[in-house]
């Protein structure tokens, strides 16, 4: 999906090029991105499912639409009032919908491939405009965005961050007045902007009806490390010890070495290969149920032909346990022990795709075989894994 997004260029150039570093743009073919999403979708989605903000926002002039404008409340029954919306976006509000990959399962698959082949946590809005109105003023994203113009046109400016890599809790200088943007002019149905992190952007309509999707995109970064490094630390009393500056400089000294000491054996026993697994795992799957076979409690019988898939985790977590000295695997808040053999395989399933059990065990000795299949049983009995989801 990358490939495709990117093409002409490859996915290795961009990679090296652009991501998280510098802008592009590319031209539109009518049509494109029609089959992601069309109006006649929208209008259902918005007819039948129970939206209000902040799922659904309406923006006009760099200012949210107050709620009360056109949401239609009667004791604790709230509902959009369609023909208020309809007035507000005819005076110029954009429609903004979040996490539109949670209503269009064609847009939850390509926020998982895009997120599964980035390495991000990854999800999709919806801008729908009309009018010439703006309705976010010039920003700046924390996350790295694609822009897919999906119907119509909108006109984009687009200039330099006036801070690398500008995160959560903290502000970017402003944009001199005079800056001349790297974008400005309209993006053409079909076309594709990428803009990384931090960098300046608005977007307004042309006077016709215009709709984008924004691609939402946050590899993990280095301070996500050291605040999941900091949760670790918590298991050594040196780091919940007070400091102990009443002792004086000679035990300030010997509590800073001793510090120092413990910083060093932290961060050997969590290699970044634990910390990008574990950040895999804490990504809740999109919903999928087989009702009512799976309610039943009666677990398909376990063959090599089974097909398994994750239930409730993009990724199962196999992570060594300096506390036990033990290896296993994080299963929501559990830790279930296992070899640390069955624990890479188990790491190979998906909840986006089926895995024969052939397949995952093929490399395995008999004994460790016979592990995985049994921690197959207890991980489908727990719901984390579906067995022949589809049979």
């Amino acid at each position: 999906m990358l490939a495709d997004l990117v093409a002409p260029l490859s996915a290795p150039d961009f990679l090296a090029q652009y991501w998280n570093r510098a802008f592009h743009a590319w031209p539109g073919q009518a049509g494109r991105f029609a089959a992601l999403i069309g109006w006649d979708e929208i209008n259902h989605v918005l007819t039948t499912q129970r939206l209000e903000p902040p799922r659904l926002i309406l923006v006009k002039g760099g200012k949210n639409v107050a709620t009360e404008r056109f949401v239609h409340a009667s004791g604790n029954n709230r509902r959009i009032n369609a023909g208020a919306v309809t007035a507000q976006l005819a005076q110029g509000a954009t429609l903004v919908l979040s996490f539109v990959d949670e209503m269009v399962p064609r847009i939850g698959v390509l926020a998982d491939r895009l997120g599964e082949e980035l390495g991000a946590r990854c999800n999709i809005n919806l801008y729908a405009g009309w009018r010439a109105d703006n309705g976010f003023d010039l920003h700046w994203d924390r996350h790295d965005v694609f822009i897919l113009q999906v119907a119509g046109r909108k006109h984009w400016r687009v200039h330099r961050p006036t801070r690398d890599f500008a995160t959560r809790g903290e502000e970017a200088p402003p944009l001199p007045k005079d800056d001349v943007p790297v974008f400005d002019g309209i993006l053409e149905e079909g076309a594709i902007l990428y803009i990384p992190r931090g960098w300046w952007h608005v977007a307004t309509p042309v006077e016709e009806p215009s709709l984008h999707l924004t691609v939402a995109l946050a590899p993990p970064s280095g301070q996500d490390y050291l605040r999941w490094l900091v949760g670790k630390a918590l298991a050594d009393p040196l780091f919940r010890a007070d400091w102990p500056v009443a002792a004086g400089e000679a035990a300030t000294t010997e509590y800073w070495r001793e510090l120092g000491a413990a910083m060093q054996t932290l961060h050997a026993a969590h290699p970044p290969a634990d910390f990008l697994a574990a950040q895999q795992a804490e990504r809740v799957a999109r919903p999928r149920f087989a009702l009512p076979e799976f309610a039943t409690g009666t677990l398909p019988r376990l063959t090599d032909d089974s097909r398994l898939r994750l239930a409730s985790a993009r990724a199962l977590a196999p992570v060594h346990d300096p506390a036990s000295g033990g290896f296993g695997l994080w299963v929501g808040e559990r830790f279930q022990t296992c070899s640390e053999a069955v624990g890479a395989v188990l790491g190979r399933l998906s909840s986006g795709s089926d895995m024969r059990f052939a397949a995952l065990a093929d490399g395995l000795d008999a004994a460790a075989r016979r592990e995985l299949a049994a921690a197959v049983v207890r991980l489908a009995a727990a719901g984390a894994i579906f067995v022949d989801l589809d049979a």
